[in-house]
């Protein structure tokens, strides 16, 4: 045994304590420090090796919790599943560790019902620990002091305790064991340093704040580039990304790109990850979630899946593998299985080279290995399984592992091998049940990737910095919400018992003290150290904590703002600006699709149009589970073709009495339905396609009153008519919903609209966003009277247009009549000028086209809600430019 030893009140200061480096010394041993319980596990090693005495098998935090699910679960018998088992053997954990640490005996009189239900079951804990050999850690803990004081262990001369910012009588009664054996224990404390340059600094909110933070980080590393800084949060979770990517923005620019997120930093976060946050771990349990599902899932699951990396030929076949994705999402339905998945891949392979064949034949591998598992096992089987079934999917993938994701799977390897050890625990499983108990594993444990070095910038919560040194230091996020703590007693203990013995968190008092036991350490833990805290969140106005009241405080701190990367590389004269809003015109003999559509987009947006109908950009379709708005529409526009078949004109319909309506428009919905089924080769559930059919006839009853109601007779010439025309050498070819024919063989174009946004001002702007209309009034068809939107909406349907009379349709004005709100009577007097502006504009608008203007212009945001191709119009980018261009116009 070493002389003396160092026990140490975090992990943290115990690793960095033992790499501390003697001055002038280029060789020393290394500093034995330990934290407590690192010390007493050695202990407890030495006493089995050594038979000193038998010492049970301590029970990790995950199976102590197991143990007491169990345990409380017996108690309640059949009304267990109407509660929270985990959340109450959590609490129950933490009340039996609260008695066994702080030696809490709670008297029978001031007992709670909870208390003595909690007294219930810790009676039956430890009854199943004697009987299983179990023992919990502070229960060890307390034995192996007790082999201390009765004269067992060889033990140092002399122990120091640093970083404690408050004893446990645990650790009093080590301390007082070891005195007792005549060992000389001291505190240890931090050297002295000059406490003259301690400031507040308000923040405008929490990013304003990070900001600050990395700001303030880059300007003591540029003036000392081996400065120790630290960096401590009480909330750090919930600060750790946005400060993460403030100081990578601040200290680390060029790393931004995705090859460099292992690269290592000049700082270090304390609050590392669980184990299955991380990608490549995530994919091995979603593989094995998929496994244990003998149903269909969510069509989204397998998507992710699919474009995941980390299994099969990752790497080599992910531009297969995406084409796969989009052939799932147009052709499999909303919920699916792999198999489903498998038999796509190998239907599309029947006509074209295999998509990603090694992909699939991973995935029948890993089918065939589930498909052979035992419905129940215990978890020392389900871990060998477990491993078999990766194996087979190709887990961990194709691609060489990173230094991170080798420690990862190093890691979960562990995790398998501790739920093997679970059998006694846990019993019997189903496959479902065990990957759900392996996936809560992986979520308990907290994955840090190992630091290469020593890092200048320590970032840290208020226990980790414990008994730390730096040069300078920053403690952020010193709001009064949250320093000091809020208490949060254990229900299951009795709240005057907890705040009479000072336990952890036990009542206000006791949280109060504790934040000034560390605010007292932090302000000696540097010579310069800063306090800050933001002013508002949101709506939120936001306080300062009342224990830095009397710090000095200096002037709100102004937003600073890191340069970007491109801002860098511009001032660097490594960037030109490049004006890319033409495209290559329309080549001679170029098909370019999207019929009326492309006219649109190019009158919304030119880049719009180019991206998406020239370049052939299409966005991935999302399935939904049922039928999606345009499946809807489809089917409503289906009935009413179907129904206008039948009842081909305004007599006919006049003629139907109520009986025969209603037969009419069930056929009509019937043949829809069946249409619609054969097209997509799919079925629809019978009650889910009786209440379809229920809705369609409600919607075809309350339009074909509207349709009553016209005053003049009329006859329906057309449904879903092709229609085509060249328009400055752009071909366009477009559907025509429906054509009326009047009496005197003027003719009425419809389209049908489900949905509520239904523009018709357009028509009469220099750009037309609605053109289909306007193409066959202006370009196709010269016996026009009316272009109408057809509203056939369950809320006020209507026909929304323009005639070139009144009185053709119902609501429908003429042009230049005074109720007419689209056309200027004083631009367009009569229809003849309506059309002639149509033709106008339509050309011009496909003139755009074959010029091949193609920049990001437009006048409404808004009107991008139907853009495919909306992530390529970088939108942020040109609001960026704009207010670049607007604010060097400002004097």
């Amino acid at each position: 045994m070493t002389r003396s030893l160092l026990l140490c009140a975090t992990t943290r200061l115990a690793q960095t304590r033992r790499a501390e480096q003697p001055a002038g010394q280029s060789v020393w041993p290394t500093r034995p420090a330990l934290t407590p319980g690192q010390w007493l596990a050695t202990l407890a090693d030495e006493a089995l090796l050594a038979g000193i005495a038998d010492v049970p098998e301590v029970l990790d935090p995950f199976a102590e919790r197991l143990l007491w699910e169990q345990v409380i679960g017996e108690s309640l018998t059949e009304a267990a599943p109407l509660f929270d088992l985990p959340g109450m053997a959590a609490s129950a954990a933490e009340a039996h560790a609260l008695v066994r640490i702080w030696q809490l005996a709670p008297a029978e009189g001031e007992l709670s019902d909870e208390a003595r239900l909690f007294l219930g079951w810790r009676q039956a804990f430890l009854q199943a620990c004697a009987a299983g050999g179990w023992i919990d850690q502070a229960g060890l803990h307390w034995q192996l002091i007790g082999l201390i004081k009765a004269g067992h262990f060889v033990l140092p001369e002399a122990v120091a305790f640093a970083g404690f910012d408050r004893y446990t009588p645990l650790e009093l009664s080590l301390m007082a064991a070891l005195r007792g054996r005549g060992v000389l224990v001291e505190n240890e404390a931090l050297p002295p340093v000059d406490r003259s340059k301690v400031e507040a600094l308000p923040c405008l909110d929490a990013e304003a704040e990070c900001a600050a933070v990395a700001a303030w980080a880059r300007t003591r590393l540029a003036a000392s580039p081996t400065a120790r800084l630290g960096i401590v949060a009480p909330d750090l979770a919930s600060l750790r990304d946005t400060l993460a990517f403030q100081l990578d923005d601040a200290l680390h620019p060029a790393l931004i790109r995705p090859a460099a997120s292992e690269v290592p930093r000049c700082f270090n976060f304390s609050l590392g990850r669980t184990l299955a946050d991380l990608p490549l771990i995530r994919v091995g349990l979603d593989l094995l979630a998929l496994g244990s599902s003998r149903v269909k899932v969510e069509q989204q699951r397998l998507s992710a899946l699919l474009l995941a990396g980390g299994w099969s030929a990752a790497e080599a076949e992910a531009d297969g593998r995406a084409r796969l994705d989009v052939a799932m999402r147009r052709d499999l339905p909303y919920f699916t299985n792999l198999p489903s998945l498998v038999r796509l891949a190998e239907r599309l392979a029947e006509n074209a080279a295999p998509l990603c064949p090694q992909t699939i034949q991973s995935l029948q591998a890993f089918i065939e290995t589930t498909d052979h598992l035992a419905r129940k096992q215990l978890p020392g089987q389900w871990s060998g399984a477990f491993r078999a079934c990766l194996k087979a999917a190709g887990w961990p993938g194709d691609r060489a592992l990173s230094s991170h994701e080798f420690q990862a799977r190093r890691a979960f390897g562990e995790v398998l091998d501790a739920f093997a050890r679970l059998d006694g625990l846990l019993g019997p499983l189903a496959l479902h049940e065990a990957v759900r108990r392996l996936t809560q594993l992986c979520r308990q444990r907290i994955f840090q990737p190992e630091t290469q070095g020593e890092p200048s910038i320590q970032v840290l919560g208020v226990l980790e910095s414990a008994g730390l040194a730096f040069d300078a230091l920053w403690v952020m996020g010193m709001n009064d919400d949250v320093w000091p703590p809020a208490p949060r007693p254990n229900p299951l203990l009795p709240a005057e018992m907890l705040r009479a013995a000072g336990a952890a968190h036990a009542s206000a008092e006791v949280e109060l003290d504790f934040a000034r036991r560390v605010q007292a350490r932090l302000i000696t833990a540097a010579p310069d150290v800063t306090f800050s805290f933001s002013q508002a969140s949101g709506n939120r106005i936001l306080r300062p904590s009342p224990l830095i009241a009397e710090v000095p405080r200096t002037a709100v701190c102004p937003v600073v703002q890191p340069s970007l990367l491109a801002q860098m590389a511009q001032q660097a004269g490594a960037l030109a600006r490049l004006a890319d809003a033409d495209a290559p015109p329309v080549a001679a003999g170029e098909k370019v699709s999207g019929g009326s559509w492309i006219l649109r987009a190019q009158a919304i947006c030119p880049a719009w149009a180019y991206f998406q109908f020239r370049l052939a950009a299409q966005a991935m379709e999302t399935p939904v589970e049922g039928l999606d708005p345009a499946a809807r529409g489809t089917l409503v526009h289906e009935a009413l073709e179907a129904f206008w078949t039948n009842v081909p004109n305004s007599q006919a319909l006049a003629a139907l009495d109520e009986r025969g309506r209603e037969q009419a428009m069930a056929d009509a919905v019937r043949a829809a339905l069946q249409n619609f089924e054969l097209a997509r080769r799919i079925t629809l559930p019978a009650r889910f396609r009786e209440l379809e059919a229920a809705r369609l006839v409600r919607l075809l009853d309350l339009w074909l009153a509207v349709e009553a109601r016209r005053g003049v007779d009329f006859e329906v010439l057309a449904c879903e008519q092709p229609a085509e025309v060249e328009i400055e050498q752009i071909r366009v070819k477009m559907v025509v919903d429906r054509i009326d024919r009047l009496a005197d063989g003027r003719q009425v174009i419809i389209d049908y609209k489900t949905g509520a946004g239904i523009d018709t001002k357009n028509w009469a702007a220099q750009r037309i966003t609605e053109p289909q209309l306007p193409i066959y009034a202006a370009l196709i068809n010269d016996e026009v009277a009316a272009v109408v939107f057809a509203k056939v909406l369950l809320d006020k349907p209507a026909f929304a247009g323009v005639a070139e009379e009144k009185d053709i349709l119902p609501g429908v004005q003429g042009v230049g009549d005074d109720k007419q709100k689209i056309f200027d009577p004083a631009e367009f007097p009569d229809w003849v000028a309506v059309v002639t502006h149509w033709r106008e504009r339509l050309h011009a608008i496909a003139r755009e086209v074959r010029e091949g203007r193609a920049g990001v212009m437009l006048a409404d945001e808004k009107a991008l809600q139907y853009c495919d191709v909306l992530p390529l119009l970088r939108l942020p980018e040109r609001r960026r430019l704009l207010a670049e261009a607007q604010a060097g116009e400002q004097p």
